[in-house]
């Protein structure tokens, strides 16, 4: 039985392909050409490594997902994700896909008929709609500086990355 395709229920497809698979496939190619020291590079203190940017990412979705859209506590600490420094990259990897599946989880539970729903968790009233709004332009925004760092430091490492990622 095909069910029918609402503007929400796309939203929600679209939301959940971009933050399950593609935009984590672009960060772990990421992950895998990095080495320990590349992880922690920055260009200056006032810039963030690689390494915090996927803390953040982590720390974000987690918050935004878990908290705002599940209900579930608040247990971001958000200052910890950009002091961190020589965090090994295994466990940076294992916080990043921990906070996938996650995401994962709440959104195959989410009926696309709740996007319009409000909540105030996140400190003002918004729908669950504008929350996935805007963690896949918080995601892309800080995967496009990851994977510019990336190709910094490994060139040629990520040839079409983008592409390769839509291909699967």
């Amino acid at each position: 039985m095909l069910t029918e395709r609402t503007l929400e229920s796309t939203v929600l497809h679209i939301a959940r392909a971009r933050l399950v698979h593609d935009f984590p496939g672009q960060i772990n190619a990421c992950l895998d050409a990095l080495d320990e020291g590349d992880l922690w590079w920055r260009p200056n203190e006032q810039a963030n490594a690689v390494g915090n940017l996927v803390l953040h990412l982590a720390g974000s979705n987690r918050y935004n997902l878990e908290h705002v859209i599940a209900g579930r506590p608040d247990v971001r600490t958000r200052d910890a994700e950009f002091a961190a420094r020589g965090v090994q990259k295994a466990q940076v990897r294992q916080t990043w896909d921990d906070s996938v599946r996650l995401v994962d989880e709440v959104l195959a539970g989410l009926d696309p008929a709740r996007l319009t729903e409000t909540t105030d968790r996140g400190g003002k009233t918004t729908t669950f709609a504008q929350v996935l709004l805007h963690v896949l332009a918080h995601v892309a925004v800080h995967l496009g500086q990851i994977v510019y760092i990336t190709k910094q430091l490994k060139p040629g490492a990520l040839d079409e990355i983008w592409m390769k990622m839509r291909a699967r």
